[in-house]
């Protein structure tokens, strides 16, 4: 290798990898942080002075690790016992008799199964059980044949598709066509014919939502398609029972059920690692199903209101990246079972013009509908009224022959009046305010149920006269049901209406009990219950008639009139006021006269570390104290750099944490690493419980893995509505209903606060599908925005003290959610109490520039989800006064709730906390010198002289 083009190649290489150390040790230095998190390593070392002391602030109440995965895997098999919903039973087709379990299974989908969804909350599914051994776990003989059919033979070129993470790819169904059962496999069907069940599978993603188009099969993507069709006659042309199992993340139309005269049908949902073990044994009848719907189930998915305004709409004459698209939220209240249930009485009362909309061929399955193996009855409902609140007690009365579950359903009707057609308030004839679990009910016995409801379940938003909260006049009537049709339908009778007005139903007068409120009430609750600072209007710059005259809400005054259309046929010319508050003007008042002190120490409180703040209440003076000791280059870091974890403040002694994604458990799967931790049911599987006990124990489940892999944060749980059937992420969210989904959300927060771990709520708020959710501008009005939207977070709030909240990415009308004041500061802190910290979405990116760092910081959100040590840094012009107190606040608000988390535990005052270097670097340190001695080693071989013939003698 001594010729010159040797000694040019050589060189190259040189060059290129100098190149590339410089390249790579840049990027390392700049994405140093999610580095670390990937990889799991330490970057700060705690280390003791003088004795030991018990500072282990959370303790896991279990001794191993075997234990903990013992209890998690127990928690979701529990979940999934607990969340089947039994759609449909003829004849008593389920459960399976003792004899019956030689059974064939159908469908490409029973070896694809789906345990969770896709993206930020998705699992490592090589960790779930098969549905195969599910099955023989519960003591199934499975048709192998047919099994290897799917996984090995002709069927396994048949694989349903949809869109990865990131949005790229197609739904698809791909159900292995009948016409590839030979006469083989058809006779395989004889020694396994005790029943057949026929698997059916959707699943969503982050990213994107589900297309509304028609697929090559000639079916959309939540519907039956011909295959599958063809499957099920296959099956019941070969069994006398068949059984279908909807392993489904989204609402379907499954009237092609009824049309094919099903025997039984159990939806199943997505179970995570050990949720699946639960249906084998629904099957046999081990456990009897006492889950129920957490959507409406339409016959046609295209029917809500919601569905016109659904879509990819944008403003013509918009440049600014990221702030095309909108959304506008036309169908006002009337979302899911609000809407069905309330054209069904407009048409049974005859008023609002409601056309000739017939309930019985809308609605297949209503909300909070589902079978039982045994029957149930009410009666004995009573209604006491308490000091804030009402208490419903109901006795349940199981008339079957079986034990089981019931779930009590309490659902409200408020009066109607002449004030809200005056005001344009509108007003469900059904909501849920309250629901209970029962405990097991042997055949025969009984159980009383107590729900209590506060009396601030009456109020309604006035947005256009009193501008805040108010109680109307009239009667309001309480009544339980199995679903929002059977409550609403109790209510209908105490109207005196029947069948023959076109109810669906008798109903029961006797389980409706009545309250009168004599007066309009306009001052009670215009003040916070929990603050007592006034509420008014937050969110006129919301609302689409903010800015256009034309606008119009969906409105049961006139059902037909009001029906939403396309809004500008899904393409507008923005207004002036709209392009202003798109723009980053970072026009804000500098209310703060004199610059704010920093890396000071308090006269009064002396030098003060993170641990003397730990169960410190959030307004006392010591935590300006603490903050002001902090420079302004540490306030500035930390706030920016907020991206899976949180920068350690060595000053303080305050440790880094770590903060993990995933909605159902602690996932690994979006920012990698190793993560020891259970795989959960989804959010939709968990809110078909009805069970807030089980779900809490979910959230402590979590909030022990956090202990175990030293993760401080959790981003979840998701909280958005389930505001049409095709929503991609309706699996990370709970429900179409606010107050399961807040009931839900509170449960599992304070669970998993309980072992120390800080959650953020997500998304905050009008997040309810991922089309146009970078920048998109989501509109409503005030009342729909606080009644539907917001209450999951506020019940998050109130009952379960959430202490972290995430933003969205969207904007809420033209504003970016994080820089909406109304939203950050008066609505979340003055009016909810929230004490705690918001963090961004992901914000690690130039793509994600809208999401302005002063004016998020000026409105009330606190840190950046950012990873990139170059993004959102402060210039001096930044720093006004105004700006510094707000870094200043936003640290404050950080440090609460770290201080008062996990992360504390091993921190003392005896404790000092180290940065370290982490182990990743020594080793790209290590392969950097390594690389240079090679480097140096050949370069100096190659160009070195040559030894002439006199130097060798």
């Amino acid at each position: 290798m001594k010729g010159k083009n040797s000694k040019r190649i050589v060189a190259a290489i040189d060059i290129l990898l100098i190149v590339l150390l410089v390249v790579g040790h840049y990027y390392a230095g700049r994405y140093s942080q999610v580095i670390s998190t990937y990889l799991g390593h330490e970057t700060t070392r705690v280390e003791v002075s003088g004795e030991e002391v018990d500072s282990e602030y959370f303790k896991s109440d279990f001794a191993t690790q075997e234990e903990l995965v013992a209890f998690g895997e127990e928690v979701a098999h529990e979940i999934g016992r607990e969340s089947i919903v039994l759609l449909k039973n003829e004849e008593a087709t389920l459960p399976l008799l003792e004899n019956e379990t030689n059974i064939t299974v159908l469908g490409q989908n029973s070896v694809d199964f789906i345990y969770g969804g896709e993206g930020a909350s998705s699992m490592d599914k090589s960790l779930a059980t098969p549905f195969d051994e599910a099955l023989e776990a519960a003591g199934f003989n499975i048709n192998q044949t047919v099994l290897d059919f799917y996984i090995s033979g002709a069927g396994s070129e048949y694989r349903k598709t949809k869109p990865n993470v990131y949005g790229e790819g197609e739904f698809a169904v791909n159900e292995a066509p009948v016409d590839l059962f030979d006469d083989a496999l058809i006779d395989s069907f004889a020694d396994y014919n005790d029943a057949a069940l026929v698997v059916v599978g959707r699943s969503g993603g982050e990213s994107s939502d589900i297309s509304m188009e028609t697929l090559e099969s000639g079916s959309h993507y939540l519907e039956l398609d011909a295959d599958e069709i063809a499957l099920i006659e296959l099956a019941q042309d070969n069994f006398d029972k068949v059984v279908v199992v909807l392993n489904t993340l989204n609402p379907m139309e499954l009237g092609s059920l009824e049309e094919l005269n099903m025997d039984a049908a159990i939806w199943v949902g997505a179970g995570g690692k050990t949720g699946i073990l639960a249906i084998g044994e629904v099957l046999n009848g081990t456990v009897n199903p006492s889950g129920r719907l957490t959507d409406t189930y339409a016959y046609d998915v295209f029917s809500s209101p919601a569905m016109v305004n659904y879509g990819n709409f944008n403003f013509t004459n918009v440049e600014t990246a990221r702030s095309t698209g909108f959304m506008t939220y036309n169908e006002d209240v009337y979302v899911g079972y609000r809407y069905y249930e309330t054209r069904y009485e407009d048409v049974v009362s005859g008023q609002g013009n409601a056309g000739d909309f017939d309930y019985a061929s809308e609605v297949l399955y209503p909300f909070g509908y589902g079978l039982s193996y045994t029957d149930f009855s009410y009666d004995n409902m009573e209604l006491a009224e308490e000091d804030g609140a009402y208490t419903i007690t109901v006795d349940i009365n199981n008339d079957g022959e079986v034990a089981g579950k019931e779930v009590v359903q309490l659902y409200l009707q408020s009066p109607f009046t002449d004030y809200d057609v005056e005001q344009g308030i509108d007003k469900p004839a059904v909501e849920l305010v309250g629901f209970a679990k029962t405990d097991m009910i042997e055949a025969g016995a009984s159980e009383t149920v107590t729900i209590s409801v506060p009396k601030e379940s009456l109020k309604v938003y006035d947005r256009n006269g009193e501008g805040t909260y108010i109680v109307d006049a009239g009667d309001y009537h309480f009544s339980v049901g199995d679903n929002s049709n059977d409550a609403l339908n109790n209510i209908l009778n105490v109207k005196g209406f029947d069948e023959e007005d076109g109810m669906t139903g008798v109903g029961n007068a006797d389980l409706v009990s009545t309250v009168t409120v004599d007066e309009l009430d306009t001052e009670t609750y215009s003040v916070s219950q929990v603050t007592g600072n006034e509420i008014e209007n937050q969110f006129d710059n919301v609302d689409m008639a903010s800015y256009y005259d034309d606008v119009e809400y969906l409105s049961r005054t006139d059902w037909q009139e009001t029906w939403p259309e396309t809004y500008a046929g899904g393409e507008l010319e923005a207004t002036d006021d709209i392009i202003y508050g798109i723009e980053i003007t970072r026009d804000l008042t500098d209310e703060v006269a004199e610059m704010p002190e920093t890396g000071v120490i308090s006269d009064e409180y002396g030098v003060l570390q993170a641990i003397d703040l730990k169960d410190v209440d959030y307004d006392d003076p010591m935590w300006n104290a603490l903050v002001s000791q902090l420079t302004l280059d540490e306030l500035t870091e930390f706030v920016r750099m907020g991206g899976y974890a949180t920068v350690p403040l060595e000053s303080i002694n305050l440790p880094a944490t770590v903060i993990r994604d995933g909605t159902a458990g602690l996932s690994g799967e979006l920012v990698g690493g190793k993560i020891d931790a259970m795989a959960y049911p989804v959010e939709l599987v968990l809110a078909s419980t009805w069970n807030t006990d089980i779900v809490n124990q979910m959230g402590q489940g979590v909030g022990e893995d956090t202990l175990y892999n030293k993760i401080a944060g959790w981003y979840a749980p998701g909280m958005n509505l389930h505001r049409v059937p095709f929503g991609g992420r309706n699996f990370e969210y709970f429900s179409e209903d606010p107050l399961l989904s807040g009931k839900m959300s509170a449960a599992i927060v304070e669970g998993a606060q309980s072992k120390g771990a800080f959650t953020h709520a997500k998304h905050f708020v009008l997040n309810e599908t991922d089309t146009n959710r970078i920048g998109g501008g989501i509109y409503s009005n005030e009342q729909a925005l606080r009644e539907l939207y917001l209450k999951p977070f506020e019940i998050t709030v109130r009952e379960g003290e959430g202490n972290g909240f995430m933003a969205s990415m969207n904007r809420v009308g033209p504003i970016w959610s994080g820089a909406h004041k109304g939203l950050m500061t008066n609505t979340l802190r003055d009016e909810w109490g929230f004490k705690g910290f918001v963090a961004t979405d992901q914000a690690s990116f130039d793509v994600f520039s809208y999401q302005d760092i002063i004016e998020g910081l000026n409105a009330g959100t606190n840190i950046w989800l950012n990873t990139d040590a170059n993004l959102w840094q402060f210039s001096d012009a930044d720093l006004t006064p105004t700006t510094v107190q707000n870094i200043k606040d936003s640290a404050h608000a950080v440090l609460y709730s770290i201080v008062n988390s996990n992360a504390m535990n091993g921190i003392a005052d005896n404790t000092s906390v180290v940065q370290v270097m982490p182990l990743w670097q020594y080793w790209l340190w290590a392969a950097t010198i390594a690389i240079a001695l090679l480097m140096a080693f050949v370069t100096w071989k190659v160009f070195k002289p040559a030894k002439s013939a006199e130097d060798n003698k």
